[in-house]
């Protein structure tokens, strides 16, 4: 079996370890599959949390992403119904994961909206504002939490980009609309932000 930095990691030796480490392997064998079910996306979108999760050292959340990967990987091979409750939550977790990370992917695009992730995602609208309801943040709070995130850390870049160019690029569909943006959130221009350091 090949070895990963993942699996060497410190935090994989908990009790709890054989389990993580059988989940990952029944999740990375049935992600290699050729199949093209809905689900083998969602393994592998909270397969990549799991890692970020790791990395991070972020260990409140890993049960509960061993326990979905499990379920998703059991799904895929047929193992547990797709019909069922449990399979139900863990394909609704897994399309979070994976419209999360379709937000990431797409920032970008201005016109990066509810109606082109669900679409990417095979479900209705309304489903993906109730997959985000559930986590107490919106689609567009999300979005603009994440075009947030990005622009803090393209600001703090050295050299340092054009403001233009951070607005553009974190997907705000004008340079004014992310200073008002901005300013809100930070309590500073992009300008005085960058300034300050932070």
């Amino acid at each position: 079996m090949h070895r990963t930095k993942l699996e060497d990691s410190p935090h994989t030796r908990a009790p709890d370890a054989v389990d993580q480490a059988a989940a990952i392997e029944l999740a990375r064998r049935g992600s290699l599959t050729t199949s093209n079910r809905g689900w083998v996306p969602l393994l592998e979108a909270c397969l990549a949390d799991f890692k970020d999760a790791m990395e991070a050292g972020d260990t409140a959340g890993i049960p509960a992403l061993v326990k979905i990967i499990a379920d998703l990987a059991l799904i895929e091979r047929g193992a547990i119904r797709p019909g069922s409750r449990r399979a139900q939550q863990a394909l609704r977790v897994g399309r979070l994961s994976l419209a999360r990370r379709l937000i990431t992917r797409h920032l970008a695009k201005p016109a990066l909206s509810p109606g082109m992730v669900a679409e990417m995602l095979g479900v209705s609208i309304r489903y993906l504002h109730v997959l985000f309801e559930a986590t107490g943040a919106s689609f567009s709070q999300t979005v603009t939490a994440q075009r947030l995130s990005e622009s803090r850390k393209l600001l703090c870049e050295k050299p340092p980009r054009p403001i233009a160019d951070i607005a553009f690029s974190c997907g705000f569909g004008s340079l004014a609309t992310f200073y008002r943006i901005f300013s809100a959130s930070e309590g500073l221009t992009p300008g005085e932000y960058r300034a300050a350091g932070h």
